[in-house]
């Protein structure tokens, strides 16, 4: 929790200063980046009996992490069909889910914070093992499994939004005359009296615009502010189409 908590504020600060304005970075809402904890407890498992060879650290460290974070990658695109990080434009990269600069960056990160940092949460997790101590790890484990929940459901009803705002376009594409009842499946709420002068297909289009606009669901609002890049495999140019009416509202 200490290391997801430290990943996610190192996660803000590269973002602020890369960006220029402050983003909650974090896969989940809360302050935490679960990845640099289960990251840094590989870590201190594989790597704790070489700690005193910097070179070994780096080596190792650059190793495990990349691992991770390709593994993370790829399970997140195969799970929510989407891509949150891309390095493919940057050399030796391997799927663009990892390349050579920032493995390397990990490999150092990981030397400093078991020489520099690790000693210090080290006492702080000693000086916690006790009753009080165990009781407040218990309550953060289970705000972090309800941050997950929450987050997972918001990932659902996006791939649900964008499944939704993909029928549309695919009705006006062909041109169906099934457009109500396919967005009657689709669960958008369709109002009764469209105007007549425009084509029906376009008029519900651009109810389910606002409704996907004033009802956007948090998690999604927060994920597409953090990820600008993301990209859904499954409904791409629904995707795309949802940032632009983003970037409209908030223009």
């Amino acid at each position: 929790m200490i290391y997801s908590f430290l990943g996610w504020c190192l996660e803000v600060c590269f973002c602020t200063v890369d960006t220029g304005k402050l983003v909650n970075r974090g896969f989940l809402n809360g302050p935490v980046c679960p990845i640099y904890g289960f990251g840094m407890a590989l870590v201190l498992a594989v790597l704790t009996p070489v700690q005193n060879s910097g070179l070994a650290l780096f080596f190792g460290g650059m190793v495990l992490a990349s691992a991770l974070e390709l593994v993370g990658g790829w399970a997140l695109k195969k799970i929510f069909h989407t891509t949150w990080w891309d390095y493919s434009d940057q050399p030796f990269n391997l799927g663009g889910y990892i390349c050579l600069k920032f493995s390397m960056a990990w490999g150092v990160c990981i030397v400093a914070v078991m020489r520099g940092i690790q000693p210090l949460v080290y006492r702080v997790v000693m000086a916690l093992d006790t009753t009080p101590g165990r009781a407040l790890a218990v309550v953060a484990a289970a705000g972090l499994l309800c941050d997950i929940v929450v987050t997972v459901q918001g990932l659902a009803r996006l791939d649900h939004d964008l499944g939704a705002i993909s029928d549309v376009a695919r009705l006006l594409r062909d041109g169906s005359d099934a457009v109500s009842e396919k967005l009657g499946t689709a669960a958008l709420k369709v109002d009764a009296e469209v105007d007549e002068r425009r084509p029906a297909a376009a008029a519900r289009l651009d109810i389910a615009r606002a409704e996907m606009l004033d009802r956007r669901n948090y998690v999604a609002r927060r994920l597409m502010r953090a990820f600008p890049q993301m990209k859904n495999h499954r409904y791409e140019a629904a995707m795309e189409q949802l940032k632009d009416w983003m970037k409209e509202k908030k223009g």
